[in-house]
């Protein structure tokens, strides 16, 4: 029930790319999240493998111990290599970042994170409002199924709900 209702809160905020005023979000959203590919569920690996292809990342950092999700990234996206630190990209739940080293501001600019649950439960919740407010965050977007936090230092601080 509680997924229900905050998909329903999300669904009456978000919008499409029509209501970003970032070029760089609005490349993102409708030359990335927007483009059809073949791996249809679930939605937050679709969206990585899209963000992996399309920033052309080459390192990853997978948070806890998801094979399914190695399996699926290692097949789409041959050429992307497994790391334990300073990844071009960070995945994983969102539940699980407090229980690894990273730390979010002290991430890369050219770094991306995304997170998956953010909409579970009150404190996946709370947890992604947290993140979203620490200083050297500047965009985050809410896709509902996941949030992708990204560290750009020439851009505003600005958070966006995107429906895909």
């Amino acid at each position: 029930m509680f997924r229900l209702l905050s998909f329903i809160k999300f669904l009456c905020t978000a919008t499409n790319q029509h209501g970003v005023h970032s070029p760089f979000v609005y490349d993102y959203v409708t030359k990335c999240l927007y483009v059809p590919n073949t791996l249809k569920r679930p939605k937050t690996l679709s969206v990585l493998v899209k963000s992996i292809n399309f920033f052309n990342l080459k390192t990853i950092q997978l948070l806890g111990d998801d094979r399914t999700s190695e399996e699926i990234i290692k097949k789409h996206c041959p050429s992307i290599s497994f790391i334990d630190d300073n990844a071009d990209v960070i995945f994983g739940n969102i539940a699980d970042l407090k229980n690894t080293d990273v730390e979010v501001n002290k991430l890369p600019s050219a770094s991306m994170l995304l997170l998956n649950g953010i909409h579970k439960n009150s404190e996946n919740i709370k947890n992604w409002e947290y993140i979203k407010t620490l200083e050297h965050v500047s965009v985050s977007l809410d896709l509902f199924y996941c949030g992708v936090i990204f560290f750009r230092k020439e851009q505003v601080k600005e958070h966006f709900k995107i429906r895909i």
